[in-house]
């Protein structure tokens, strides 16, 4: 285990002695700002590093205590091994030992060690009590199997014990992940004069090394590493679980805001609309409503948000739903990365939970099929997150930027799922596209109730066109992707598309009334033959709203049952038998003029010249001076 990289977290009430213990534990103090050192509380966060009776080294995060800088404080612990719950032996658990242990909980940081300070303040008696108390209050939480040990930042007294329980502690833990995309969150900004812009932060997966080229997100800046430093030393690459301060190139210190994530380009996703699973705090007694505002905190950062619970009304407190959070700026999550939220007003922790992924739409509440979804990423295997991850068609390079998880792994999942005929490839521009066939499939059908229900509520329009479909339907896809599986369902024959217009497979009824003048109108043209009314006066004779009949003329038109060209309509079976009609008499004349096909037809000029020159359009003759002939396709 000697390979493994550590960090060591504080937790605990303002002015317990967090500071102090690791100056005793390290030689460091990690008060580093004027203000700090006045008022004799930490404000930002502070590091130090120390070597471990083993021979390891472990950075230390010491976090502030006071209640005003729990944002802080949620920044340090993002990437902790192990965490020192400091309580003073001069006053024991208090307020902010509890929210602390609240935000442990809920970032799933389970390894801890108690640790008693100040005991050279108290007698051996009043000790004993204070021990029995804090054991008592912790017995129902994460810390009810931890060691505990009692130290003396002044005297000594205890520190070989502690550090010692470290080793053991640390000695247990499991190694964090080198084959995923490298990601840190950062906690520091700062310029060191002759290098330039400095970011510190935990790699929570990863390497970065030395000269190569990384991106800011949110926000997509490119960046250049130029140096690195691991507990003070230069170093070539920095990896998963070490704390690092990594100089960057191409980038001021003001350019750089509050909670970004130091990553290798396009390798991860960034969002507005989480999916989560999310747990309400049984000690604050407070309800979750939905849509409460509330102050969301993933990695570093720190973003206002909405509540927008799929599955119940309102979430007591002790209970888990899934859930949305919409917020008001993008943030960088993957699947598996656990948060903090806090009520917007008073701001007091509330809740968190584990990200299920970024969703591209707000989802619709109370539906089966969509909690069934979040049940299978909540299980929490790389097969369900995968599975879950594909509810649209993705590349390899953007599954990875996804769900976070390594190439490898990702294409063994891949392979397996196409062996069980569980997913559907499609190919755009030469590359591979996956997506499960249950999300497809389901996609397919509710486009093409979409359709229909377009289509019951606009009777008289042949179906919808592609973008009036894309907006209707809420998909936030790029046109090239939208295209590619709107082509894909219609192969399905899920639904039918002509030109950029999509029909339903299943033609829809007609109001009675519509139907009605509908038949009268074609019972009229029929009558007609090659002579048909002008729109108005057909409307008129047929009984029928002036208003609708442009509707009408349209519908027919589009259904195949009139032919338009020019300002005039004609029955399809009337158009169909002048053609019939003109082929014979062609193929024994050759030729045929105006005035002929005037005589032919048993019409007038006015509708014999718009029919030659539709059958001239369709290729079905051709011009020549004052006279037609048979075109050699129609000969």
């Amino acid at each position: 285990m000697k390979d493994r990289f550590l960090i060591i977290g504080t937790a605990g009430h303002v002015d317990h002695g967090k500071t102090q213990l690791i100056q005793s534990l390290t030689g460091i103090s990690t008060d580093r700002l004027k203000e700090e050192k006045e008022r004799g509380i930490s404000i930002e966060l502070g590091y130090a590093y120390l070597t471990l009776p083993d021979g390891r080294k472990a950075g230390i995060v010491d976090v502030p205590g006071h209640e005003k800088f729990v944002r802080q404080m949620l920044a340090g612990a993002s990437g902790m091994d192990v965490v020192l719950l400091v309580i003073a032996a001069d006053e024991g658990i208090m307020p902010q030992t509890k929210e602390h242990l609240d935000i442990l909980t809920l970032l799933k940081i389970d390894k801890g060690i108690i640790v008693i300070t100040k005991i050279d303040l108290v007698d051996e008696e009043w000790l004993a009590m204070i021990e029995q108390d804090i054991l008592e209050k912790l017995k129902n939480t994460i810390f009810a199997q931890a060691p505990l040990c009692k130290v003396s930042a002044v005297t000594g007294e205890g520190k070989q014990e502690l550090l010692n329980t470290i080793n053991e502690v640390l000695a247990q833990g499991e190694s964090r992940k080198t084959d995923r995309p490298a990601r840190m969150p950062i906690d520091r900004v700062f310029t060191v004069q002759g290098f330039g812009t400095v970011v510190t932060g935990t790699l929570g997966n990863g390497i970065f090394k030395k000269g190569q080229d990384a991106c800011l997100e949110p926000g997509g800046q490119r960046v250049k590493i130029r140096n690195i430093q691991i507990h003070g030393e230069q170093a070539n690459q920095a990896m998963a679980g070490q704390r690092a301060a990594i100089n960057l190139s191409g980038i001021s210190t003001s350019d750089i805001p509050r909670g970004v994530n130091l990553v290798h380009p396009q390798s991860y996703k960034t969002g507005q609309i989480l999916d989560v699973e999310l747990f309400n705090l049984p000690e604050v007694k407070k309800v979750i409503q939905q849509r409460q505002r509330v102050r969301f905190h993933i990695g570093t950062s720190e973003v206002l948000g909405r509540i927008h619970l799929l599955e119940q009304e309102e979430l007591p407190s002790g209970e888990t739903s899934f859930a949305q959070i919409i917020l008001e700026h993008p943030v960088l999550a993957a699947e598996g990365d656990r948060f903090v939220i806090r009520f917007y007003s008073p701001v007091i922790t509330i809740g968190g939970g584990t990200v299920l992924g970024i969703s591209p739409y707000k989802k619709k509440r109370f539906k089966d099929n969509i909690l069934k979804e979040l049940r299978l990423k909540a299980e929490g295997s790389t097969r369900e997150i995968l599975m879950g991850a594909l509810e649209f068609p993705l590349s390899l390079t953007e599954i990875i930027k996804v769900i976070g998880l390594g190439k490898e792994e990702i294409e063994q999942q891949l392979i397996a799922l196409k062996q069980e005929d569980l997913i559907t490839v499609l190919w755009e521009d030469g590359t591979e596209l996956f997506w499960l066939n249950n999300s497809a499939e389901r996609w397919a059908e509710s486009v093409a109730e979409e359709i229909l229900k377009h289509q019951k509520k606009f009777p008289l329009r042949r179906g919808i066109g592609r973008e009036e479909l894309r907006k209707t339907h809420g998909i936030n896809l790029v046109l090239r992707r939208w295209q590619l599986i709107l082509e894909w369902g219609a192969a399905q024959e899920f639904y039918n598309i002509a030109a950029n217009q999509i029909t339903s497979k299943t033609e829809p009824q007609l109001p009675e009334k519509i139907q009605k003048e509908l038949n009268s109108l074609l019972l009229h043209w029929e009558k007609a033959g090659l002579n048909p009314p002008d729109l108005q006066k057909g409307a008129v004779d047929c009984g029928v709203n002036s208003d609708k009949i442009s509707q009408y003329a349209g519908y027919l038109t589009t259904s195949g049952k009139w032919v338009n060209f020019g300002d005039f309509y004609f029955d399809r079976k009337e158009i169909d038998k002048a053609r019939d009609i003109l082929v014979d008499y062609l193929k024994q004349k050759e030729k045929i003029s105006a005035a002929e096909a005037r005589d032919l037809w048993q019409t007038s000029r006015k509708y014999a010249v718009p029919l030659l020159e539709y059958f001239d359009s369709i290729k079905l003759t051709k011009r020549e001076n004052l006279v037609r002939y048979l075109t050699k396709s129609s000969s």
